[in-house]
């Protein structure tokens, strides 16, 4: 009988420290760490195994794993798990010089994507406007490089909840990153 070899988190762990081992380029870096990603959010019961997770509610940050000895631009990533309330959205922001990549393991984010429009490109004065949306439904992957602006939206239902997998290539509590407000084009800078 033939045994099938299941996919592991030690696994996508490993291939993320080869990413790291094997490129400094965001881009390469972080669609690779996507394509993986979506390899791991294909496996069934993964994601319980490492947290606790009641069948309801549970909402919050909850972190997998962080690594000191790689990551972009600086040592650092970090592998977490969101657990978002019906309607969880925020304001748009970017990961400074860090690459995000997201992955949905239950139930689906709207992601925004934005951009500052200045003069000669259709307004006055400087403004962030939206550029574009789409779901991101269980099993999917989406990544934003460094200094792109988006904000993410649960849009699982009234009554579901979302789990976002999110990999940092640097803990962003260590690199300074924006939030944007679209109703008075503020910018500030975000907690760390």
């Amino acid at each position: 009988m033939t045994q099938t070899a299941t996919y592991t988190m030690d696994a996508f762990l490993d291939d993320v420290r080869q990413v790291f081992a094997s490129s400094n380029d965001p881009l390469t870096q972080a669609q690779a760490v996507a394509d993986h990603l979506k390899e791991l959010l294909a496996v069934p019961g993964w994601l319980e195994e490492r947290i606790d997770l009641p069948k309801e509610g549970g909402f919050g940050r909850k972190d997998l794993h962080f690594e000191e000895e790689s990551g972009h631009p600086g040592p650092g990533w970090l592998l977490m798990c969101s657990v978002q309330a019906p309607g969880q959205d925020n304001l748009p922001h970017d990961h400074g010089a860090a690459w995000v990549v997201y992955g949905v393991y239950e139930g689906a984010i709207e992601q925004t994507k934005w951009r500052w429009f200045y003069p000669g490109e259709g307004v006055k004065s400087p403004r962030i406007k939206e550029t574009g949306r789409f779901v991101q439904k269980s099993g999917t992957t989406a990544f934003f490089l460094p200094g792109e602006i988006h904000n993410t939206r649960n849009v699982a239902g009234v009554n579901g909840r979302s789990l976002v997998v999110r990999l940092e290539s640097q803990k962003l509590d260590r690199v300074t990153r924006y939030q944007y407000n679209p109703e008075n084009n503020s910018v500030k800078i975000m907690d760390r």
